[in-house]
């Protein structure tokens, strides 16, 4: 029974430390979008950044989130992950509010939604994914008089 709990404990801390690594990705696509602005004198306008934001800071945090993100899946978590505190910074620079602003506002103002739901989107079509495999390796697995009657 104890070994089973340290189990557990230990996969949580593991899938903390996963989201955790997943920082420098999105770090790295916030510098990206930095950049480009900066090269394109697009500073100054905060619905382009915030696009940029979308494509960039957005997709880099999505790899993997089917596995680790589902730690953060549950109500109430939602501002729970380091990668969303970090993405709140981050809309927050872009436009210009203070850091004691309320995430809920910023994030509407934005036009966006907490990461998790990016992530529970991929983890919806991942688990979809699996399923229809899972039905094609068991229909593919029947005798065929079985399988006349699956169609």
């Amino acid at each position: 029974m104890a070994a089973a709990a340290h189990n557990m404990a230990a996969a949580a801390h593991s899938m903390a430390a996963a989201a955790e690594h997943m920082l420098t990705p999105f770090m790295a696509g916030c510098r990206r979008i930095r950049q480009f602005a900066s090269e394109h004198c697009l500073t100054d306008r905060p619905h382009s950044m915030l696009w940029l934001a979308k494509g960039y800071a957005l997709a880099a945090s999505m790899y993997a989130s089917q596995i680790w993100g589902t730690r953060y899946m549950k109500q109430g978590a939602e501002m729970d992950c380091p990668l969303q505190t970090v993405h709140m910074c981050s809309l927050k620079g872009i436009l210009g509010a203070k850091r004691t602003t309320l995430n809920w506002s910023v994030l509407r103002e934005c036009g966006q939604e907490p990461l998790l739901f990016y992530w529970f989107r991929a983890a919806v079509r991942f688990y979809n994914a699996l399923s229809i495999m899972l039905f094609a390796v068991i229909v593919a697995r029947l005798p065929r008089s079985s399988r006349l009657i699956l169609q």
